[in-house]
This record gives C-alpha cells, structure tokens and sequence, in this order.
C-alpha cells in the first residue's frame, strides 16, 4: 500500500472531463467541476479517502482505493474517476500509465480496450464512440477486484446533434441517437402536452433563479466499499492473497454481520456507551459519485434540484456487488434505457433494481407530488380549497414552518463555546432517493443516513404564476451553488485544514 494521496471526503463540484465543444451548457452548470479537453490523461494509482463517519483523530472512517487519477486536465484524486462527458463521432485520445504494482486496464465495453498494462509502462490511443448512452469504463483484469478496489468512472455519451429542437415542430432530442417510439413520444410531450407543462429536456431557462440548464441529466454511480477488505489488498503481494477473485468475494459478501459503534460522542453520553472498533471485510461504505449520506442528498450535481416542469435523465449505474433497489419519493420515474437497450414498452415506477453492473437511465418528469390533493388531475392548476382556506399547491402554510423552531439551538461539536440555531425552513421541498436494500443506508454498521441516499429537490414550480422560485434560505442557496472546486486533498498523514 503505497498511501500515494489522501483525499479529503467532501462537497465540492464533481470531477467532470467534457470532450469536445458540443455541451456548453455542462461547462455553464456550477455544481461541475467541468474542464473541456480532447484528451483523457490517466494515472492508475492509489489513494487514502477519508468516509463520511470521520470524526478528528479517527482514523476507522478512511479506506484506500486504486483509483484512476486525471492528470492532465489536473483533478485532485478521487473514487470513482472524473466523470466523462462526450458526444457521438468526437474523437478522444487517451494516455494510461500503471503506478501499481501488477498489471491493469482501462475497458469501456464496445468502445475501448487498453489490455494489460505493465507496472511502470504507458499505453497511448484514440477511440470515437458511435453510440449515445451511458456506459461504465473500468479495469476488467482479475474481475472483480480491481473494478471493485476503484478503478471505474462513468463515460456519458450524448447524440451528436446538440443544438436545441429541430424546426418546424418536429421532434426533440433525446438522450439517444436512436430512440423508440415510446421514448420518442415522452420527449416529445415533455413542454408540450397539457399533463407535461413546462420545459423540453432540452430547453433551459437562463432568466430563472438559479438558471434552469438545459438537456438536464445527472450520474448515480453505486459502489460499497469495505476498509478492511481493501487494505488487505493494498498490503497483498500482487496474484496472492486478498487480490484473489475467491478470497475477496468470500470476504466481502460472506463475513458475519458485527455491530459497531465507534463514534467518540458516545463516550459523553450518561451513562457512557463503550466504543465497539470490531470491524470485519462487510462493506463499510455505501456510496453513490463517491458520496454518501449529506455529502450525496445535498449535493446539487447528484440530486437535482429543478422546479415542476423541469424533467430531468438520471443515469444510474452499479460498480459493485451489491444489488440495489432505488426508490425515488415525490415523482415515479420511466425507465428509458436497461444495459444499453433503449425501452420499448415504458415502465413508470418508484422503484427499480440495480444489479453488479447494470446502467440504466429513468427520466424523472419533475411534476408536482400527485399525492397533493388536486381534483383536475396530474400538472393541472391547482382548484384550490373551500372558500377562505388557501390552496394545496404550492404550500404556502409549510413554507414558512421551520423544523425545529426558530431559535433551537445546540452546542456546536466542532467549537463547544459556541451555540449555533438549528431551525430548518420546510422550504424548498425536499425528497429523498434511497436503497430499499436497507443495510446501504447505514455506514461502519450503524450510522443511518449516512449511506446510499440521493433524491429529488422542488425549488420551484414554473407551471404556478407566480411560484417559479419557492422561499430559500442562505444555507440552502449556498448548497445549491455549490461546484467549481473538486473535493479537498491533503498529503497522506498531514493535518486536517
């Protein structure tokens, strides 16, 4: 285990490649750490990242990755690898060079190959990809350690013509060169049909507050990681060991369930609750772009945060081992594309499962909850309430309600002199997407909401005169601008900025 870099778990913007100059609108988004380029410069290295359950001085919430590490453009290390924005025909150079100590790869199935890569060499190439989709790229030697150690990222493809809906009321775009009717008719509707008011996909709004961008799309990138596992790994002599396929999985999968609680608050509690670090190889770590918990529900290039009338494509993909069962709350979700096949017969859903290695896309509608009381059906304006009582949408009442009240206040942890106000305003609404597969919210084995957790956020509602922007507090537009900065980076065993 080399210890190469250590990463300091974090939110800001995501890591994101953009080959090519056909998505101006990825690089205008600020939630992205966005860099245009035309070559992919890679380093296949290690690294030391510190987890969500980090607390100062304890070192149980690190866990070291292999990793994929950009070099040119620059991005501070991470895992997964940057995200990779293209289009179909541009062409992409790439550069790998294998820090490690036994040989790696860089696959994108279809579409690129790098074949074992020596320790110490460098392997140099060009590929064109000639299909939209999402696709998965990753190091397919010694399956599925080194995938599982880190060594993945998500490869977007967009069709090649970006350029706004095409004239004389023909269709609009998709995220597909070759849509199905179904698809094709959903994409059409969305802006159009009385039960999708609002905005295309592909239209976006720069005079609203933050502006609506357009061909809205975001990666959910699942993965579970176990410090345990892979730091045995890390000190394994390469082909022995851990980094044996029937070792690792045995150890991942099939170890006995052990609760721990290893939080050093528990030691100030009365009475004291004594601190249990029995970790085993279980994964530790649910993550999803490489966050979890707050760092992933509040983060705005993971969760969207539009406004009724605003769809958006989710590209979901799972780099583990674990299947997962996504359920979004607020709006069901179609399913557009499953591993590459775009839908024929379209499912709208709350829920959908994702096996090791599926990628699938669901297009969220971003209409209003139809559990909200409305007598004139889904995305028509609101009847309102009897007489001198309001309306159920937009609710105006919760909006000014804060959770707890105004003027809560608790010791701040990381300065105990200093008391800080809690209150939370019950505005913007705020949804989550979280794994039915319930073990995945939890971290260490009993930190709950500090897993796998995403979801949807309403700011607005463009369909409502008057109701574009829903109340906002500071902290909240400070989240929600959030990006041109990838997350921090400190020398392994320096101190803490």
């Amino acid at each position: 285990m080399k210890r190469r870099d250590f990463i300091k778990y974090g939110m800001g913007g995501l890591a994101t490649l953009v080959v090519g100059t056909k998505m101006p609108w990825l690089m205008d988004n600020p939630a992205y750490a966005a860099v245009q380029t035309q070559n992919l410069n890679f380093t296949i290295t290690d690294a030391v990242k510190e987890m969500v359950t980090h607390e100062p001085g304890n070192n149980q919430a690190t866990c070291y990755f292999w990793i994929y590490r950009s070099n040119s453009p620059a991005f501070p290390p991470d895992c997964p690898g940057p995200q990779i924005y293209t289009t179909v025909g541009d062409t992409i150079n790439i550069s790998i060079t294998n820090e490690l100590d036994e040989d790696h790869a860089l696959f994108i199935p279809g579409m690129y190959n790098s074949g074992p890569i020596a320790p110490g060499a460098t392997v140099t190439g060009t590929f064109r990809p000639n299909r939209a989709g999402s696709y998965l790229y990753y190091d397919n030697l010694n399956t599925p350690v080194n995938r599982v150690m880190g060594l993945h990222g998500a490869l977007i493809v967009m069709p090649a013509n970006l350029h706004g809906t095409r004239a004389g009321g023909s269709h609009r775009l998709t995220p597909y060169d070759r849509p199905t009717p179904a698809v094709q008719q959903l994409f059409d509707d969305f802006g159009r049909a009385p039960w999708w008011p609002g905005l295309a996909w592909e239209q976006g709004d720069p005079a609203a507050n933050p502006p609506t961008p357009p061909f809205r799309q975001y990666v959910w990138l699942n993965h579970q990681a176990s410090p345990v596992l892979f730091n045995e790994v890390g000190n394994a002599a390469p082909g022995t060991g851990a980094r044996i396929p029937a070792n690792f999985m045995d150890g991942f999968i099939s170890d006995p369930f052990i609760a721990t609680s290893n939080d050093p608050r528990l030691l100030l509690t009365v009475p004291a609750v004594p601190l249990n670090d029995t970790f085993n190889r279980l994964p530790h770590f649910f993550t999803i772009c490489g966050q979890s918990g707050h760092f992933s529900h509040n983060h705005p290039a993971i969760t969207p945060m539009n406004r009724v009338g605003e769809p958006c494509v989710v590209h979901v993909l799972n780099a583990g081992l674990w299947t997962h069962s996504m359920h979004l709350h607020a709006n069901h979700f179609y399913i557009t594309c499953v591993n590459g096949r775009v839908q024929s017969n379209l499912l709208w859903v709350d829920t959908f499962t994702s096996k090791p290695m599926d990628i699938y896309d669901m297009v969220i509608p971003y209409m209003r909850p139809p559990d909200i009381p409305n007598v004139r059906g889904i995305g028509r304006a609101d009847a309102g309430l009897p007489a001198g009582l309001g309306t159920t949408w937009p609710p105006q009442q919760e909006f000014d309600v804060h959770q707890p009240k105004v003027g809560t206040t608790k010791i701040s942890f990381l300065n105990p002199g200093t008391l800080i106000d809690i209150a939370q305003r019950q505005s913007p609404l705020v949804y989550p997407m979280h794994d039915h597969s319930e073990a995945s919210q939890t971290a260490q084995g009993g930190n709950y909401n500090c897993g796998l957790i995403a979801g949807m956020t309403i700011i607005g509602d463009r369909n409502t005169p008057g109701w574009r922007e829903f109340p906002r507090d500071a902290d909240f537009d400070m989240m929600l601008t959030l990006g041109n900065g990838a997350p921090v980076t400190k020398p392994g065993g320096g101190t803490d900025p």
